[in-house]
């Protein structure tokens, strides 16, 4: 007489959890991080894969003292994993004769199965937030250097700015004498004309006159006036025509100049900029982690839906199939005696004649 088994199941909900903050601005670095931090996201089979692992089988075992009645291998041999199609469900069964242990056993392999998941993504955790915090401070002496470095090279005198400033002070500078030499050629030709004027016209006498550079009154002729003041003009013109060359070749090295010193600033501040974006990566990231840390991230992503529990109504054997079974068994036995038989009644009277 074979003896009646019994079936305890028990049912889990697993979700597709993923404990990786992804970062705020998605910067490459960003990204970077959180490909090294990222919890693999669990699927339903991936899950059902790992219930019958050898560390949550060997743990059921111990736990329950079960060493002398069951192996690694033989105790996943009796229970089966079945995941419920469309769904996020995971059902653990075995069958046994004796449904109290067969309960106990299931339910101690669902316990410890969300553990092994809790363990697993607690060690990635830890070794990630190793790596970030031994990183971060690498990466803030990076900062801090150059940070010093873009002050020491702020600290020299004669920086962009103020070769800037005098860049612009120099191009006014050029400029007024631009417009004074322009102003200077029609005055020039002004007077040209006005002393060939004076030349064709005889002189009436002398005059009172003003010189406007110097403020003195003259007394003299028309002419003579003229001629001193054009020859006042075309020395300030031809002294104007000297300093504008030499202004123009001072404004050539102070641009060159100016470019080279905005060009250092500009890359010790790009320098500061960039390791101060790659710190503070670092800084958000371990946030990150020290909050993932806090999280029972086995616990969030499988939960228990229904435990198992004794259940008196056995599965097996099947005593109508195996009447029937038995049935048809003994037919087709009765059928073979039969024809043997009736065959072997033939062939000896076949062999009298």
């Amino acid at each position: 007489i074979l003896k009646p088994t019994y079936e305890a199941s028990m049912l889990l909900m697993t979700s597709n959890a993923n404990m990786n903050n992804q970062s705020i601005n998605g910067d490459s670095i960003d990204k970077m991080l959180d490909s090294i931090t990222e919890i693999p996201v669990m699927n339903v089979e991936t899950y059902r894969q790992q219930i019958l692992s050898p560390e949550v089988i060997r743990k059921t075992i111990d736990e329950l003292g079960m060493d002398e009645d069951y192996t690694i291998k033989t105790l996943a041999s009796k229970i089966t994993i079945e995941t419920i199609k469309d769904t996020q469900l995971i059902e653990i069964k075995m069958t046994s004769a004796d449904p109290e242990k067969a309960s106990e056993i299931i339910n101690r392999v669902g316990v410890n199965f969300i553990e092994f998941v809790n363990e697993n993504a607690k060690e990635r955790a830890v070794a990630s937030s190793q790596y970030i915090a031994s990183q971060m401070e690498i990466e803030r002496d990076i900062y801090e250097e150059a940070l010093l470095q873009q002050k020491e090279l702020l600290s020299k005198p004669r920086g962009s700015k103020e070769v800037s400033m005098e860049l612009e002070a120099k191009l006014s500078q050029l400029t007024d004498y631009k417009i004074d030499k322009t102003n200077n050629e029609i005055r020039i030709e002004s007077i040209k004309a006005s002393i060939d004027v004076a030349e064709s016209i005889p002189s009436g006498g002398s005059s009172l006159t003003l010189n406007q550079s110097t403020g003195r009154v003259l007394l003299d002729s028309s002419e003579k006036q003229l001629k001193m003041e054009l020859a006042e003009l075309e020395s300030e013109y031809d002294s104007l025509e000297v300093m504008i060359p030499k202004l123009e070749k001072e404004l050539e090295g102070l641009r060159v100049e100016y470019q080279d010193k905005s060009h250092l600033e500009s890359l010790a501040a790009q320098k500061v900029n960039f390791a101060k974006g790659i710190y503070e990566a670092f800084v958000r990231k371990y946030e990150e982690i020290r909050v993932m840390d806090s999280a029972i991230v086995g616990e969030t992503s499988v939960t228990i839906v229904s435990s198992a529990y004794p259940d008196k109504t056995p599965v097996g054997p099947n005593k109508t199939l195996n009447m029937a079974i038995g049935l048809v068994l003994g037919l087709m036995i009765g059928v073979f005696a039969a024809f043997f038989k009736e065959y072997w009644k033939q062939t000896g009277e076949g062999i009298k004649k």
